[in-house]
């Protein structure tokens, strides 16, 4: 797979190091809160993982699945909730994690959904933010890295659901696109 990849954009040392100062922040914020983590399936699953392994107390945990891109590497149209949460979160405080917010559509959507079961508090937080393509005002109140333009893969973002298990954030390089357009 490393083969693949025509450039790092950020390393996994980089990836930790920002890790760390994120849990900090979010064991500050929500020290003796009852709180609950609505993960979006599938790319936020290792940053997630290794997130949450930093916090010192409990927290209760879900998954919501939503898809805009599809087997591209731009949003397909309009979000489409594939399965909801099921943890109540009436009163609670919930934090939304996700991969990458990009145009906005998969975070605005996940976020009206939620606001619907009355959380007492609803905050967003993305491994990555790229603002350049944003359609949808939506801004992660907590956000590890500000990307660019490129398309990413690994550290739980893919392309055609390959690539998520890197250890780092990547570029492919052109021919990966092609090759696996034809395959």
């Amino acid at each position: 797979m490393e083969r693949d990849i025509a450039r790092v954009i950020i390393n996994e040392k980089q990836i930790q190091e920002k890790l760390l100062e994120l849990s900090k922040i979010l064991i500050h914020d929500y020290q003796d809160k009852e709180w609950t983590v609505i993960a979006i399936l599938n790319g936020s699953l290792i940053f997630l993982a290794d997130l949450i392994r930093l916090i010192p107390f409990p927290i209760r945990l879900d998954t919501i699945d939503a898809a805009t891109y599809g087997e591209s590497t731009l949003p397909q149209g309009e979000t489409k909730v594939i399965r909801q949460f099921k943890t109540d979160i009436e009163g609670k405080h919930v934090l939304v994690v996700d991969d990458i917010v990009d145009t906005g559509s998969t975070l605005k959507r996940v976020l009206e959904d939620i606001k619907k079961y009355s959380p007492r508090t609803l905050k967003s937080c993305v491994l990555l933010n790229r603002s350049s393509r944003r359609r949808h005002h939506v801004r992660p109140e907590y956000c590890c890295f500000d990307i660019g333009d490129d398309y990413v893969v690994g550290y739980g973002l893919d392309y055609n659901n390959k690539y998520r298990n890197l250890p780092f954030i990547g570029v492919l390089k052109d021919e990966c696109y092609h090759r696996n357009a034809v395959i």
